[in-house]
């Protein structure tokens, strides 16, 4: 799980923008270009931020409610200029201020929620988008796939350190996160089993390694899948009673039974 729960504000990790600080990430994920909102136009930027928006509800309002609340206190606020510092840095272009660019997001923000919080949900379109939309599928393949995965086990084989990665995976997270991923990779080979097309995929999730020998991606993947599910059988898992701990409890995927 990636999203903390923005709603949790008595939480002591708590920070006062933290929905603000999200959309900037999925801002600082795609080109210069591609981040300029115009009236009439939500930049790329924007739709893939509402994409994701679509499965947390109340995401977008209290992404337009903190962006309202540093416009009003100013950027040149200390509080405003301490949080803005710790955060991906707003594109500003020429002729523009940091203000405007602001301003210009919200009504994006607001004409999506007003329509019910809905967005045509497809495929991820930014490396931001994909780790939201797949976080279990993120963290396994961002933490236990990197390219140095192979120095972390010496001397064993290429089918010995990937099965000694997804041991010690099956270890960690709770098996409702193990649960998620071989969801979640079902989830992404429903999208599409081209080769070109899940070799950018896993990159944009954080992979470092190539398939086995012999191996598509799509090959490469069901194997893990089945690998982890073949854990939790072995373990006589049961999906917890919703909310579902592999996602926020503000995440409709929570909820689903």
């Amino acid at each position: 799980m990636t999203q903390p729960d923005i709603f949790d504000d008595d939480a002591p990790w708590a920070e006062l923008l933290p929905e603000l600080r999200l959309l900037l990430q999925a801002y600082s994920s795609v080109s210069y270009q591609d981040r300029i909102d115009t009236p009439g136009s939500p930049s790329k930027a924007m739709l893939s931020y509402l994409r994701m928006a679509t499965f947390y509800p109340g995401r977008a309002w209290r992404a337009t409610a903190e962006i309202l609340y540093v416009l009003k206190h100013g950027l040149d606020d200390p509080d405003m200029t301490a949080n803005l510092d710790s955060m991906m840095p707003i594109f500003v272009p020429e002729g523009k201020t940091r203000e405007d660019c602001l301003r210009m997001m919200v009504p994006h923000l607001v004409a999506f929620t007003e329509a019910g919080e809905q967005a045509v949900v497809g495929t991820p379109e930014t490396s931001w988008e994909w780790r939201e939309r797949l976080p279990n599928l993120n963290t396994l393949l961002g933490a236990y796939y990197h390219q140095d995965v192979s120095y972390e086990y010496p001397g064993l084989s290429r089918a010995e350190f990937e099965q000694a990665a997804l041991a010690d995976y099956f270890g960690h997270p709770s098996h409702d996160e193990v649960a998620a991923t071989v969801s979640e990779i079902k989830e992404l080979l429903a999208m599409g089993s081209d080769e070109e097309f899940l070799d950018m995929a896993t990159v944009e999730l954080g992979v470092g390694l190539i398939p086995p020998d012999g191996l598509s991606h799509e090959e490469w993947l069901t194997a893990i899948a089945r690998d982890l599910q073949q854990r939790l059988d072995a373990v006589d898992f049961r999906p917890a009673p919703p909310p579902n701990p592999a996602y926020p409890a503000h995440d409709k995927r929570a909820w689903e039974l």
